[in-house]
């Protein structure tokens, strides 16, 4: 039997391998001859646009990696103190189920925002059914089309109450940004006081009485703080291997595709249904981090 090789990169390969052990590229093995011999533009046009994808995907893989090798670069010996001292007392201490009930709410406030714009999407889009010609003499047309924009505005009508009930159970700010407020005037009363002790306004014994409450005070909230982010962070880095695992499903789809294990329907349902997963994540990332600032 003759040695079998890739078709992109010239790599050997089995023959009972579907995709190139070097480049990734499936094999044309167990494709009908009739498939084969599609129109060689309109392969080489789906060829470039995936190509054009994955592109894409790996820069924006690349700058989200980077932007979190930045943030880990950015914390604090500090932070990187406290967190050591904590795995040595035994591990990251649990988050209030308080604290855990508010992040919930924080969540589904922004995923409702996402939500909002994926169905004003799909409305603007249904609407321009009523443009067309069928609309004014097809009554079943008309009627099919009706029903999607009521069953839509109906949606959209439920996802803004849901919105205002989150909206009246809210904290905020959120209890990290409510700490630190607390941490800076702590700050500011250990300044003032050193102020007004400089000034002698304030006399020694009452001086180092208050500065030791002070400083006692803003100890206490920034390690309720740092436990807070600390667990916060916890979640966040499921999310992220959450999101790894979806990518990674999305891309062998991909695949399978152009394989032609999956029609350009099904594949593209699939994709819209991982992009929407992605989105959603992303959402949660998002917002989690933002509240641990």
């Amino acid at each position: 039997m003759s040695p079998k090789f890739c078709v992109y990169c010239g790599s050997p390969v089995k023959e009972t391998d579907k995709y190139c052990i070097i480049c990734g590229k499936p094999m044309l093995t167990d494709i009908p001859k009739a498939a084969k011999r599609l129109d060689r533009k309109e392969e080489i046009k789906k060829e470039e646009e995936f190509k054009v994808e994955e592109k894409i995907e790996e820069k924006e893989q690349k700058d989200e990696e980077q932007k979190d090798r930045i943030l880990d670069m950015e914390e604090t010996d500090k932070d990187k103190k406290i967190s050591k001292q904590k795995k040595e007392k035994g591990g990251i201490k649990p988050l209030p189920e308080e604290v855990k009930e508010q992040m919930v709410y924080y969540i589904e406030y922004n995923d409702i925002q996402l939500n909002k714009q994926v169905l004003a999407e799909k409305l603007t889009d249904i609407s321009k059914s009523t443009k067309d010609e069928k609309y004014d003499y097809d009554m079943e047309f008309k009627k099919e089309v009706n029903l999607k924009l009521e069953a839509i505005k109906t949606l959209i009508s439920e996802l803004k109450q849901k919105e205002n009930a989150i909206k009246q159970n809210l904290e905020e700010p959120f209890i990290v940004q409510r700490i630190q407020n607390d941490i800076d005037t702590k700050i500011f009363q250990l300044e003032n006081l050193a102020r007004e002790h400089k000034l002698h306004k304030v006399d020694k014994e009452t001086f180092e009485k208050l500065k030791e409450k002070y400083k006692q005070e803003k100890i206490e909230l920034e390690t309720e703080r740092e436990e807070l982010i600390e667990g916060m962070k916890l979640w966040i880095q499921d999310l992220k291997l959450e999101k790894a695992e979806v990518s990674g499903e999305r891309k062998l789809s991909k695949g399978r595709y152009h394989a032609k294990e999956l029609t350009e329907d099904e594949f593209n349902e699939k994709d819209k249904e991982f992009d929407l997963k992605l989105k959603k994540i992303n959402t949660k990332i998002s917002t989690l981090e933002k509240l641990t600032k």
